[in-house]
C-alpha cells in the first residue's frame, strides 16, 4: 500500500522483559495463526461482560505500559474483545489472558473478521465527523464521495492533490481529514497552519506544493481528529475510506479509484 506508516516506524512497544519472546512470536506468527486461534478459542475461558473491559485494558496494559487504548468492544469471535491500541488491531481474550494480533477468518462465512469489524468503525467514525470539520474539495454534481485522512508531510497525500482535478472531474468529491502523523515532526503545526487560514483549501494546495505557511494559532480539531483515526484504526495516510466504511487504499490513482467506487456503488445495487 502506498502510505505514510505509523507502524513501520513506531510499533506497539513491549517492556524489555517480553521483547525477545514476542519478536520470536511473531517471527512464527504467520504460519501459526489458525492453529494458533483454533487453540485459543477452545482453551479461553469467558467472563462476566462487566469484568471483561477491566481484564482486557490490564492484559494490554502488561505488555505495553505506555500504549494508549483507543477503543474496546467485544468481537464477534466469541469469547473475544476486539482492541485497538495506538491505531494497532488486537483481540483479546476476555479473560485476559490470550492477545492476538493478526488476520481472523471466519470460516463459515468466509470473511477477515478484522476487515468486516473496521469496516463498521470506520464507516460509524467518518459519519461523525462534521462538515465543518474537513476539507472539501468537490465536483458540481459528484457521483461518488471519499473521506481521506491526510497529513501535509506525507508523499503520497502530496501525489494525491497533486491530482484532485482528476478526481474532480471523475465525478469523486474528497473530503479531507487532517491527521497529522507522529514520524513527522513539525506536521501537527503544519495541519493547525493550514486550518487557521482564511482560506483552508488554497492553505492546503500551497502546502501540499511545498509552499511555508504562515504560522496561525487558532482554536482547531486537530488532535480530536487524529484521536478519531486512531480510534478507528488507521495508522497511515492518505487513507482513503468509501461511505460503507471500507478502506480503499493508500494512494490511488484517480481511474483506479474511480473504477473501485463504481464496483462498490454496483454491489449495492445487485441482488442477493
Amino acid at each position: 500500500m502506498r502510505q505514510c506508516q505509523i507502524a513501520k516506524h513506531r510499533p506497539v512497544m513491549l517492556d524489555s522483559a517480553l521483547a525477545a519472546s514476542a519478536a520470536h512470536f511473531f517471527s512464527r506468527l504467520m504460519m501459526s495463526r489458525l492453529i494458533l486461534l483454533v487453540a485459543l478459542l477452545l482453551g479461553a475461558g469467558v467472563c462476566a461482560a462487566a469484568e471483561a473491559p477491566k481484564a482486557v485494558l490490564d492484559a494490554v496494559r502488561s505488555v505495553a505500559p505506555s500504549a494508549k487504548v483507543d477503543s474496546v468492544q467485544p468481537a464477534s469471535m466469541p469469547g473475544f474483545y476486539f482492541v485497538i491500541v495506538e491505531g494497532h488491531v488486537l483481540y483479546v481474550s476476555s479473560d485476559g489472558r490470550y492477545l492476538v494480533e493478526g488476520v481472523v477468518i471466519d470460516t463459515t462465512r468466509h470473511i477477515d473478521l478484522k476487515t468486516e469489524a473496521l469496516s463498521g468503525m470506520r464507516k460509524d467514525g467518518v459519519a461523525k465527523i462534521p462538515a465543518d470539520k474537513r476539507l472539501v474539495f468537490a465536483p458540481p454534481h459528484p457521483k461518488y464521495k471519499v473521506t481521506v485522512f491526510t497529513d501535509v508531510d506525507c508523499p503520497y497525500c502530496k501525489q494525491f492533490h497533486k491530482q484532485i482535478a482528476d478526481y474532480n472531474r471523475l465525478g469523486i468529491e474528497v473530503d479531507y481529514v487532517l491527521f497529522p502523523l507522529s514520524i513527522h515532526p513539525g506536521a501537527d503545526k503544519k495541519a493547525e497552519a493550514v486550518w487557521c487560514a482564511r482560506d483552508r483549501n488554497s492553505a492546503y494546495t500551497e502546502a501540499m506544493n511545498g509552499k511555508p505557511l504562515e504560522q496561525k494559532t487558532c482554536n482547531n480539531p486537530i488532535k480530536e481528529l487524529t484521536s478519531a483515526a486512531m480510534g478507528m484504526g488507521l495508522s497511515g495516510t492518505p487513507a482513503i475510506i468509501a461511505d460503507d466504511g471500507s478502506e480503499l487504499g493508500g494512494y490511488v490513482p484517480p481511474d483506479d479509484l474511480a473504477r473501485r467506487l463504481e464496483s462498490l456503488a454496483a454491489a449495492k445495487v445487485a441482488p442477493n
